[in-house]
């Protein structure tokens, strides 16, 4: 049987003929295991590999209050030691939004978006930040612990962890516990929030959410090679430096296009762009964190022109000014529409917190939102007409964002001119005692800041989680992530959904493990630490399996990782220690064949389990199946090495392990024989490389036993079951019995004394 031929077929000459060489099997990882859950980041609706701790916490984020996945993943790295790593799936309930930020060009003194960036996925890890501005429609809306906004836009908890502001309440902040999609609003169970009201008149009220630690960032500056034309883009997560994109473009024709740059990057899990721009490129075009023209300037004070004037007056040519009033730090950018409906008067509405009021022409216009400017608008020498628009862009600085920053007070002019930012509130930046402003910078100059700019309006999108969600978007076995796993020779994969006790969810993963060959780990609630309790879970709830594994407490406790000193412990699912533990062990025997299991199968970071002193009847557990969590010579151990078996057969758990193992080894590694020729010949090619791939089971590993290879490996690929028929149906037969490992359960020694007769020469 050949496979390439090289040289003349029907000319003269020499031709080679390669032979086709033996076949290998590749065995595949050891120590995998899958989990479902909630995250603090990570791909929506992709399968995640991490190999690695800080592969994990880079794309899918650290511990949160949310979900016990990242306790159990981060227990499952420090054990397993570098042994296995981890596939995951980011569950969520669909309203998860990404944080974002709007990049507006250096075009001038116009606010002009050029593009969007947001962070790479949802979640309030790329900035939760949020406001919201309202009226009730009467005091009914109020009770001590809620208030009903009455939006349906609303979604569940958005506002969670804010704060609620009452106009007529003033210096008090309520604390947000909550809010369901209809828009009402709970806070903490002791406020009085209507007898704080009293007697008041005003309805308006604002809603608070702020980023706390917990953001994106980015910090934008010329290009390195091209600094006139180019741009750079440095990145932060939480405050922390995470890359450079040292030179960007804004034309798309450019290899160098900044979307493009961005959005393929396979090493980038922290941000995506959005191009907004569609007129000519120019240097203009590239972004700034922030660029204005200067209003006032002193040594080491700039004070910036913080809005601009947009009149749209196609029909009348109106030609009003504006004047704003006075401003202060609390005010939010934002862009201000006026839709005149009569020559003096329109209605200003804010793309934020929308209606703002009546404006009138030549009066000063105050706005009820303490969260939007004031201004005046005042006729010039043409009148507006009913339906001009007149736009204010207002675009202030956030108070202390700055600081740390660099400033250009003349960026036209003197491009590499900066100076280090000390201060700064919502119009003016201050820079370091030493400084002289006046030497680059002067009033009507366009200047440019370099600080980072955090974004903002990010959703975690898990408040209306429902057991369905979780078997739809991990446990269905035609559509989960996981079955993309196939063509990677993984192996053996154990599944588990940690920190989710539902009794459907459960079921469901066991019923993918078994589907697909795999494993799937069960978890009893921190509540059930009795042997009557855990076999009645198995049994009459969760259901018995083959392909399913539970061990008793499946809680334990750990030391906090939040603790500030004080010693505090955290319940959490042992599932993470366990697996890694068992991954290790997989790792350092190059496979199933040990029991995962007995004093050296030690969880260090456990400290107290829920069972506390009490000890578990094992003469009653382990027939069930359930595997016991016990101390012993003051380390805490995996006691026990069997499945939570429907078929005796395989009621060894390193067996089903291993087997499966095998399984998916040779569907992974056999591809080369299908469209074979079916013959003799290539029956003996199969043949051989079944054999060269258990035969290191055999020896050195012992993963398969018997006196000789022969004994411990049965494999028969021939005409005896490749018949005539068979071949002609497109099949090809193996068949193959293998004597696995066993393991030592119980050690009898019998012993006695010695009687009156009895030699002990």
């Amino acid at each position: 049987m050949t496979q390439r031929r090289y040289g003349p077929t029907r000319g003269a000459g020499t031709a080679i003929i390669e032979q086709e060489g033996e076949k290998s099997i590749e065995l595949a990882a050891l120590g995998w295991v899958g989990y479902a859950g909630v995250m603090e980041k990570g791909p929506i609706g992709e399968l995640i590999v991490a190999a690695n701790k800080s592969s994990f916490i880079k794309k899918c984020g650290s511990i949160i209050a949310d979900s016990e996945l990242p306790d159990c993943c981060l227990d499952y790295y420090k054990v397993a030691n570098g042994a296995g790593g981890i596939l995951l799936r980011r569950i969520t309930d669909g309203n998860e939004a990404q944080a974002e930020h709007t990049l507006y060009a250096r075009y001038g003194d116009k606010l002009t978006p050029m593009g969007t960036l947001k962070a790479k996925n949802g979640g309030e890890w790329g900035g939760r930040k949020r406001k919201y501005y309202g009226v009730m429609s009467n005091i009914s809306d109020l009770t001590e612990i809620t208030l009903d906004t009455g939006d349906s836009a609303f979604v569940t908890d958005m506002f969670k962890g804010g704060y609620i502001e009452l106009v007529e309440v003033a210096n008090t902040q309520y604390e947000i516990v909550g809010n369901d999609d209809a828009g009402v609003v709970t806070v903490a169970a002791d406020a009085t929030m209507l007898t704080d009201y009293a007697s008041g008149s005003d309805l308006h009220y604002y809603l608070v959410l702020e980023n706390g630690t917990k953001h994106v960032s980015y910090l934008i500056s010329d290009g390195e090679d091209n600094p006139d034309t180019e741009f750079s883009l440095e990145v932060y997560v939480d405050g922390q430096f995470v890359k450079k994109y040292a030179n960007l473009a804004t034309n798309p024709a450019s290899p160098r296009y900044w979307v493009n740059v961005i959005n393929n990057d396979s090493g980038n899990d922290e941000i995506e762009a959005v191009d907004l721009w569609t007129g000519a490129h120019t240097a203009a075009v590239r972004p700034a964190n922030s660029y204005g023209k200067t209003a006032a300037v002193t040594a080491t004070i700039l004070t910036a022109d913080i809005h601009d004037f947009t009149i749209n007056s196609p029909v009348g040519a109106g030609d009003p000014t504006l004047a704003l009033g006075t401003t202060t730090d609390e005010m939010e950018a934002q862009k201000i529409t006026i839709t005149m409906s009569s020559a003096t008067e329109g209605a200003a509405v804010s793309d934020k917190f929308g209606a703002l009021g009546t404006v009138t022409l030549g009066a000063l216009f105050t706005p009820d939102c303490k969260w939007a400017p004031p201004f005046t608008v005042t006729a010039g020498g043409t009148a507006l007409v009913a339906a001009d628009t007149l736009v204010i862009n207002y675009k202030p600085f956030i108070i202390d964002a700055l600081i740390g920053g660099r400033l250009y007070p003349d960026k036209v002019n003197a491009k590499r001119s900066f100076f280090r930012i000390t201060d700064n509130d919502h119009k003016t930046i201050t820079v370091a005692d030493g400084s002289d402003l006046t030497d680059d910078g002067a009033i009507g100059d366009y200047f440019m800041v370099e600080a980072p700019t955090q974004m903002a309006g990010g959703l975690d999108g898990i408040a209306d989680l429902t057991d369905a969600m979780y078997n739809e978007q991990a446990w269905d076995t035609s559509s989960s992530v996981f079955n993309r796993i196939v063509g990677r020779n993984m192996g053996l994969i154990k599944y588990a959904t940690p920190g989710v006790t539902s009794t459907a969810v459960q079921r469901a993963g066991a019923a993918y493990a078994e589907a697909k060959n795999h494993q799937y780990r069960y978890e009893a609630p921190a509540n059930i630490v009795t042997e009557e309790a855990a076999i009645a879970l198995v049994n009459d709830t969760l259901g018995r399996s083959d392909f399913a594994v539970m061990s008793m407490p499946s809680y334990g406790y750990v030391a906090d990782p939040e603790d500030t000193g004080e010693g505090k412990h955290k319940l959490i699912p042992l599932t993470g220690m366990i697996h890694g533990r068992e991954a290790r062990i997989a790792g350092d025997y190059e496979g199933y064949h040990k029991a995962q299991a007995g004093e050296d199968a030690k969880l260090p970071a456990l400290l107290e389990i829920p069972t506390g002193e009490e000890i578990l009847d094992e003469e009653r557990l382990n027939p069930v199946g359930i595997s016991v969590i016990k101390k012993v010579k003051g380390n805490y151990i995996i006691w026990g090495d069997r499945t939570l078996y429907a078929d005796s057969t395989w009621k060894w758990k390193h067996q089903r392990e291993q087997m499966s193992y095998y399984e998916h080894v040779i569907q992974e590694n056999f591809g080369w024989i299908v469209f074979s020729i079916n013959d003799p010949i290539s029956d003996q090619k199969a043949l051989a490389a079944l054999r060269s791939m258990f035969y290191p089971e055999w020896t050195p590993k012992r993963a398969i036993r018997g006196d000789s290879f022969e004994d411990a490996a049965i494999i028969k690929v021939d005409g005896e079951i490749n018949t005539d028929a068979t071949r002609g149906n497109g099949d090809k037969h193996a068949k193959i019995s293998l004597r696995l490992a066993d393991t030592t359960e119980r050690f009898i020694v019998t012993i006695g004394k010695q009687g009156i007769f009895e030699s002990i020469g």
